[in-house]
């Protein structure tokens, strides 16, 4: 599993030894001379990952004055390649694949060695606890303090995935195709709602134990992120989340239609007891009546509006005739 390797050695003028900290992760950089040049060499320590002692970094500086390093670290799946940025006395490591996303933030720290030390030894046990959750490989999705889903690794075979919240639901447990991308495992798989056939997307950082659910190749802050807990629900508690879950998407699907109908009604209103038709209308009406089916009928009053799902699924389950 890589995050990001590049080899270009070089050196760029850096203030060795030198201690980062933030974000509750301390790295150390030290260098070595020697006949054959200089070596640079990094130990991070972090919640979910570290490296083995301290590790030999390819550096690579950058025309803008800030130096990459590369290394190696361990983490809850074994070894990758972390990178890191130093500009200054500051640094940044880029734990996801798309820009700007779960970075880590270090700057310039003057710490004791007996701070060091306890920082060394807590990164050891949680480690050793991150091993022992990914081999486990069973994970709740959590939003906040409300569980909204479930993710199970099987080893060689495909994991199992299980949703259920009122924007999204698999009414059962289904299989995901799995690819690697850095340091994040992505997981395709199906739920509802599905308006043109389109599959579910989730993003995993290994070494932070998040999700994501990306809406493009930047992110946003319209997008969904879970936290990764070791635990898995019984038939029974997934059953219940999955009723809970229908319930509150046709509460929100009633306020909506409650709301865009009488305003579609409007908008279809020709005068003299006549309504154009759904199909004449801007096409701003399709697009937030997405996966419904709408037929407008001229009243004395008005236009009443009968409206169902093209297919019934997860948010798509109203059906009825609203009049002006």
């Amino acid at each position: 599993m890589w995050w990001l390797l590049a080899c270009d050695p070089g050196l760029a003028g850096l203030d060795f030894p030198m201690t980062m900290a933030g974000d509750g992760v301390v790295a150390r950089l030290t260098r070595e001379r020697g006949c054959q040049g200089s070596t640079v060499r990094v130990g991070l320590w972090g919640p979910g990952f570290r490296t083995n002692g301290d590790s030999i970094a390819a550096v690579v500086d950058e025309e803008d004055g800030s130096t990459w390093l590369h290394f190696s670290v361990q983490t809850g799946l074994g070894e990758a390649v972390a990178a890191m940025r130093i500009e200054g006395d500051a640094a940044v490591i880029p734990m996801g694949m798309r820009p700007g996303e779960f970075e880590i933030h270090l700057s310039k720290n003057e710490m004791s060695d007996g701070a060091l030390q306890v920082q060394l030894d807590s990164s050891a046990q949680l480690l050793e606890k991150e091993v022992s959750f990914w081999q486990q490989g069973r994970f709740l999705l959590k939003l906040e303090d409300e569980v909204v889903g479930e993710v199970r690794f099987r080893g060689d075979k495909n994991p199992v995935v299980s949703v259920h919240d009122a924007w999204w639901l698999t009414p059962r447990p289904v299989e995901a195709v799995m690819e690697t991308s850095g340091a994040e495992i992505v997981l395709r798989f199906e739920a509802e709602p599905s308006l043109q056939g389109e599959g579910s997307l989730m993003r995993i950082n290994v070494p932070l134990r998040s999700a994501v659910v990306p809406m493009g190749p930047v992110p946003v802050p319209e997008e969904r992120r879970f936290d990764l807990v070791p635990g898995e629900l019984s038939d029974q508690e997934r059953e219940l989340a999955v009723q809970q879950a229908a319930d509150s998407a046709f509460q929100l699907e009633k306020q909506y239609i409650q709301t865009i109908i009488p305003k579609l009604s409007a908008a279809a209103h020709a005068g003299d007891g006549e309504c154009r038709k759904f199909s004449d209308l801007d096409n701003e009406w399709t697009m937030m009546l997405q996966g419904y089916d709408v037929v407008l009928t001229a009243e004395s009053n008005g236009c009443s509006v009968g409206i169902e799902p093209s297919q019934k699924q997860h948010g798509r389950t109203f059906r009825g005739v609203i009049k002006p």
